[in-house]
């Protein structure tokens, strides 16, 4: 394990023991903490290879748990797998084809703003964990260990918007980013590019079991 990967290791302890000595101190009876659960599905690409779109669609899935802070900001962690990739299908002049996969769990930490109880804004940060990739082409599966290693630990930044319709139903839309470059660039790349990132585009449909707030 290389010095970055150390250092994201320490910044993933640091966020899950933070996560931790929060929960431990929200016990507040005015703002009980809320769980609830979500799932839905995403849309990805990779900055720095050679595809472009949002192309691969996956999923993601998870629990959280919340608390108010004021009246209308609180805080929020989460538990999330999520799929992400490229996809790039064959076309009339062109037959190949390339899918990749990449199964991640995440441990998303975000500040929320909540207005009137219904119109929601997000932003926070993700520290990862690779589980699993995989590629194929038109010909299927290809060897993992044929394309450059990719980090076992990472980090991401998401931006989201939401909406409650009732009181414990509601919709999230998130942009996530990769913070650090998930692969090294190789010699090809545009000097531009300083590596690979995910960018993933998700909509979940949010299931909490109470209200926050009493």
């Amino acid at each position: 394990m290389n010095r970055r990967e150390n250092s994201l290791v320490r910044i993933i302890l640091f966020c899950g023991l933070l996560g931790m000595t929060i929960a431990s101190y929200s016990q507040s009876p005015t703002y009980p903490l809320t769980f609830g659960l979500y799932g839905g599905i995403t849309a990805s690409q990779v900055n720095g290879d050679s595809y472009t779109g949002f192309n691969r669609i996956g999923m993601n899935t998870g629990g959280f748990v919340n608390q108010y802070i004021v009246s209308d900001i609180y805080w929020q962690a989460e538990l999330k797998y999520v799929i992400r990739g490229v996809y790039q299908g064959p076309g009339d002049y062109d037959p190949t084809l390339f899918r990749s996969t990449y199964h991640y769990l995440e441990l998303p930490l975000s500040t929320h703003y909540l207005y009137d109880d219904k119109f929601l804004v997000e932003m926070g940060i993700s520290p990862e964990v690779l589980l699993a990739t995989s590629y194929e082409d038109e010909n299927g599966k290809l060897n993992p260990s044929s394309y450059p290693e990719n980090r076992t630990f990472g980090m991401s930044v998401f931006i989201g918007f939401g909406y409650w319709f009732s009181p414990t139903m509601g919709v999230n839309l998130r942009y996530t980013n990769s913070a650090l470059p998930f692969r090294e660039p190789e010699e090809w790349n545009n000097p531009q590019y300083k590596g690979y990132f995910h960018n993933v585009v998700s909509l979940s449909l949010t299931y909490r079991f109470k209200r926050n707030k009493q």
